[in-house]
């Protein structure tokens, strides 16, 4: 099983590339060996959240519904008094 941190850094690291990426650029970003990019993202397309996309080398992107990383910040209140 895959480390949920891992997977959290390779999906907020392809939204800081706009949400897709070849595999290569992707794991220089990272600076993963082989084995734990491919590991981590493997289990990413095998749960739903990225989806393979073409290119020399491959690529991918966020499948669309993908959970974000990070939670956004709530501004200002959610109701006015």
């Amino acid at each position: 099983m895959v480390r949920e941190a891992l997977q959290d850094r390779f999906l907020k690291t392809l939204a800081e590339l706009g949400g897709s990426a070849g595999n290569g650029r992707l794991q220089t970003e990272l600076g993963w060996q082989d084995d734990t990019y491919w590991r981590v993202q493997s289990a990413l397309v095998d749960e739903g959240h990225i989806v393979k996309g073409r290119g020399r080398g491959g690529s991918v992107a966020l499948a669309a519904g993908s959970p974000s990383p990070q939670p956004s910040p709530i501004e200002g209140p959610l109701h006015n008094p």
